[in-house]
Order: C-alpha cells, then sequence, then structure tokens
C-alpha cells in the first residue's frame, strides 16, 4: 500500500471565471476519506481530479502512488480509480433492468474479444454481493426506477466495483441519500469495502457523514 492515498500540494482547479477550488494542500492515508464541503466549493472537480478524469490546473496531486501531473499518471489513476455518484458518468437509466445494466458495465470492462455473458441470477448475485453484503439483492429482471435509493447507490458502486478499482470516489452522498437509514446502510457498506482492502473517497454536503465513516481522513473545502 503507498504511504498516502491522497497527498495534494497547492492543488487548483481555475475555469474561465476564476478558481473552481484550491490551492489545496491535504494528505490522507486513512482507507476512508471525507471531503467536505457545500456545494459549489469545487467538491465534485476535486474528486474528479483525483480519479484522473480532470486535470489540475496548478499544483500537484498524488493517488494511490501515481504523480497526475503526467498524462500518464493521469491515465494510471483513472485505471485503478472507480466513480460514483456522478451525473454525466454513472448515471442509471431508469428503463433498463438491473440485468441490463450489469451486462452493459460488463461489456465495457471486458477485452473487445471476449463474448459478454448473459447475466443470469447467478451472476447477478457474484456481481452485486461485494457491495451488498447481507443486505437484499435486487433481481436481474428488477427495474432501476423500482429500486430504493440504498439499493441504486450499492447497485452504482457494484457497476465500478466490475473493473476492480483500488480506489472508489464517491460523489453527493448526502444528496443521492436523502433518508438517514439509507445513509447509515450505505455507509456500513462502504466500511466493510474499505475493511477489504478498496479505499474510499465520499463527498459530502453533511460533516455529520463523517461519524458514520468509521472516523475517517477528513478534507474540508
Amino acid at each position: 500500500m503507498p504511504s498516502n492515498v491522497i497527498a495534494l500540494r497547492g492543488a487548483t482547479v481555475r475555469a474561465a471565471r476564476g478558481p473552481v477550488f484550491g490551492p489545496l494542500d491535504a494528505a490522507s492515508d486513512s482507507p476512508i476519506t471525507v471531503v467536505v464541503g457545500a456545494r459549489g466549493t469545487g467538491r465534485t472537480s476535486l474528486l474528479l481530479s483525483v480519479a484522473g478524469r480532470m486535470r489540475l490546473s496548478e499544483g500537484s496531486a498524488s493517488v494511490l502512488g501515481v504523480d497526475t501531473s503526467t498524462r500518464a499518471g493521469l491515465a494510471a489513476a483513472r485505471r485503478r480509480t472507480g466513480v460514483v455518484g456522478f451525473a454525466e458518468l454513472d448515471a442509471l437509466e431508469p428503463s433498463v433492468t438491473v440485468g441490463a445494466t450489469l451486462r452493459e458495465r460488463l461489456a465495457w470492462a471486458m477485452p473487445w474479444w471476449r463474448r459478454t455473458p448473459h447475466v443470469t441470477a447467478d451472476l447477478s448475485s457474484e456481481l452485486l454481493a461485494e457491495a451488498f453484503g447481507e443486505y437484499e439483492q435486487p433481481t436481474p429482471n428488477t427495474l432501476v426506477r423500482d429500486l430504493d435509493a440504498a439499493s441504486e447507490m450499492l447497485l452504482r458502486i457494484s457497476l465500478a466495483l466490475i473493473e476492480g478499482p483500488e480506489l472508489l470516489c464517491i460523489d453527493d452522498f448526502d444528496a443521492l441519500l436523502l433518508g438517514p437509514a439509507e445513509r447509515a446502510l450505505v455507509a456500513e457498506r462502504l466500511c466493510a469495502l474499505a475493511a477489504r482492502g478498496t479505499r474510499v473517497l465520499v463527498a459530502t454536503s453533511d460533516p455529520g457523514d463523517a461519524d458514520l465513516l468509521a472516523t475517517p481522513a477528513i478534507i474540508e473545502l
């Protein structure tokens, strides 16, 4: 394991109208890191930078020991991270079944020469098991629009886990999980993933969410 999961030094993203976030100095070697900041503070851009999906304007970022200041570093961070809760990247189609959603992600993750398998009940259970744990899984025939908020979030996490990321970057935790019981359930599953070795980075506007996530490192914006 790298000594720091995330290390930011003067990290800044600028847009035409000025800074989106930064300059920011922060580091975490915790299994779970929580970014706390209201909407408009650059939370999403920070997570995208950590996940190798956005380049910093200034400063530097090390993610899992990889320097993301170069194209090769960004690509390496992108391969080693999964993203959840980003409307432009992993939003689900409400009218599609869970099985079809899983099969689409499998097709994306598998080499082009391999045939994407049909998602049977057994395969669906296997793909959902790590994220759902003891929580009841949806069937492959369940429509996404029929999922409750916790199940939808756990499905999105399951999709990200298909590609075997070392770090999960989860945005809008409090906005996507409005109910405290749903938030607590998903937090418990994230703690379980972190205990098994998948690092977790969560962005929220509610500082209280850190209490659900096993005393994580906290980055404030």
